[in-house]
């Protein structure tokens, strides 16, 4: 068990002029002449710049300074984002449609004045011909914005839809996100008939369940309770419902193919839970629940337990308390307690007491998250949760100080001691709560690193220095491999965070707890939930390097909350661009698409490797 660190301030950086270090772990940063990667990679470590003459620099050097200073986000630092990045609105991004020329130029603004609700957002793609799908890049599909388009007003001109159809015979349309786009407005009333049948795949499945859960629960709801057909258990292993015709008709879907990857049924089983509202889980369908899911992982326990608390029917209560007694993992006992505080508030309290006090990290956070308002015993829980290993709890608990109105000078109390934290988020996000009850908070400085981040920091540079790609493996189980072309030119400290990681093998064996189609898939959670990382933060390094199809980047939950959560882009998404880092790209994407566009959530992964 560790030892609760005391509230003593630790011991900052001693910065002097041009930023030396206090002890010689590095030179200091920055001369007169020179910003080297070394300097580079430092300065947005310490989240701090030295103080250099930009004019002095050679071009190489001053580009890097520059962009340097736009990652630190300290105070008085140029903004890395434009402002129809930063704060996008629906007039620079109508006046951007109008411009709009290149694919990608007109791509990003359909899917900003999509986000935006604009009924304008087809204007985007004014003026393509026929002729232009022989250059449209294959994988930028745009039948999910374009239907999204339609159901917030937009109207498909004959030009555009000659451009669609060229598209089409080009081979460039991709024909379960066809259907899915047509699902959605056939539910909608927009279209009349969905199109031919697509092959119930599990990408397709789970595609088309994805839409399908979009439509209004009053369209949905005599089907809805029916689609648990499409998953039935046969030895162990998932089998998509052959003989429910019907059912797969009503979503667009033909016949399954012969091999069903095992473990598929769980992630359909979460889609299914996932579609039913508040107060629509009957006692049929908790009764169908009850049996067969206990050795499911916690991911699944989570959507099961929160359609326990969507069902208005008190044998939900009983289900509860069996599984509360029939479980011990935390995890699982977190994804039941929406349903005991509804139907068993004797017994939530008891478990979130438990939970607060118990040794997961991710419980604590969701029974920190769940407390209305501060304990009486606020100095123990924020001493308990200073020391522990994931963030979650630390950031959720950072934040609840303001959720629950604490006072001003109470607020200010208990936030100041997170300045001086070992783990640079907290110190940040501290700050940033700060500086809503004080101006004139000061920038924190940076933790002295340890003996793990001096050396993550080398290899940062030992990367970086070299130029060159870096290449990973993933091996998904059943033999499908992806790989990735890591850039550690623009990344550096999180490609070597995600390599050092690799080489240790902490993605061995760990489930894809996020597949959403059309956009990404995400895996690196050491618990195979969407929860959790190694143990520590590492620094974001954003850059504008647009977020395309095949796109690699670091999740998040806020700024510098980077760790061992990667994700995958299977569409361009534009508005995560600047946002989160982006270190790379997949290789051969025509075949690396194939793949994740037919990735099972809980798909295992067997290893990941690093290629020389």
């Amino acid at each position: 068990m560790l030892r609760v660190p005391s509230f003593q301030k630790c011991l900052p950086f001693v910065l002097v002029a041009g930023f030396a270090h206090s002890q010689p772990v590095h030179k200091p940063l920055g001369d007169a002449s020179h910003f080297t990667v070394h300097d580079a990679i430092w300065s947005e470590w310490l989240r701090a710049a030295p103080n250099l003459k930009v004019d002095a620099l050679p071009k190489a050097d001053r580009e890097r300074y520059k962009l340097t200073l736009q990652r630190i986000g300290a105070p008085g630092m140029p903004k890395l984002l434009p402002p129809e990045l930063e704060i996008p609105t629906i007039e620079i991004w109508e006046a951007k449609a109008k411009e709009a020329k290149t694919p990608q130029e007109r791509f990003t603004a359909l899917h900003f004045l999509n986000r935006l609700k604009s009924p304008k957002a087809l204007n985007a793609l004014d003026g393509l011909k026929p002729e232009d799908a022989k250059t449209w890049p294959k994988h930028l599909y745009l039948d999910a914005n374009i239907a999204t388009a339609r159901l917030q007003g937009g109207e498909v001109s004959k030009g555009l839809q000659a451009f669609l159809n060229a598209l089409d015979k080009e081979g460039k349309v991709e024909p379960v996100r066809a259907q899915a786009a047509r699902l959605r407005l056939v539910m909608a009333g927009k279209e009349k008939e969905l199109l031919p049948l697509v092959p119930a795949t599990p990408g397709a499945v789970i595609s088309l369940m994805d839409a399908w859960n979009r439509a209004p629960w009053e369209q949905r709801k005599e089907l809805h309770p029916g689609l648990n057909a499409l998953f039935v258990s046969q030895e162990n292993h998932a089998v998509l419902g052959m003989g429910n015709t019907d059912i797969r008709a009503a979503l667009g879907l033909g016949d399954p193919p012969s091999f069903i990857p095992p473990g598929l049924r769980s992630g359909l089983f979460q889609r299914w839970l996932d579609g039913f509202p508040d107060g629509t889980v009957s006692a049929g369908v908790l009764d169908w629940l009850n049996g067969g899911f206990r050795d499911y992982p916690p991911i699944y326990i989570q959507s099961w337990g929160a359609a326990l608390s969507r069902s208005p029917d008190s044998m939900a209560k009983a289900i509860a308390e069996t599984f509360l007694n029939g479980y011990e993992d935390p995890l699982v006992r977190t994804a039941l307690m929406p349903s005991l505080k509804k139907w068993h508030s004797s017994a939530a309290g008891q478990v979130q007491s438990a939970l607060l006090q118990g040794s997961s990290p991710i419980a604590r956070s969701a029974a920190i998250e769940d407390l209305p308002v501060a304990p009486a015993d606020l100095d123990a829980l924020t001493q308990f949760t200073w020391k522990d290993r994931d963030l979650e709890p630390q950031q959720t608990l950072i934040e609840s100080y303001s959720r629950w109105k604490l006072p001003k000078e109470k607020q200010i109390e208990v936030l100041k001691p997170w300045l001086q934290h070992p783990d640079w988020a907290c110190r940040y996000l501290a700050y940033q709560q700060l500086l809503k009850l004080d101006l004139t908070t000061p920038w924190p400085t940076a933790p002295e690193p340890n003996e793990r981040e001096k050396a993550l920091l080398a290899e940062a540079e030992r990367l970086a220095s070299a130029g060159k790609p870096l290449r990973l493996r993933i091996t998904y189980s059943g033999k499908r491999i992806v790989t990735l072309r890591l850039d550690p030119t623009v990344a550096p400290i999180n490609v070597a965070n995600i390599t050092m990681l690799a080489r240790k093998g902490f993605f061995n064996g760990r489930l894809v707890p996020r597949v959403v189609p059309d956009f990404v898939v995400q895996m690196g959670s050491p618990y195979d939930t969407m929860d959790g990382g190694p143990g520590y933060s590492v620094r974001c390094e954003d850059s504008l390097n647009w977020y395309g199809p095949g796109s690699v980047g670091m999740a998040l939950s806020g700024k510098d909350t980077g760790g061992s959560q990667f994700f995958i882009t299977t569409n361009a998404t534009p508005h995560l661009t600047g946002k989160y880092t982006r270190m790379g790209e997949v290789e051969d994407l025509d075949r690396a698409m194939k793949i994740l566009d037919d990735l099972e959530l809980g798909a295992k992964i067997d290893r990941v490797e690093v290629l020389k």
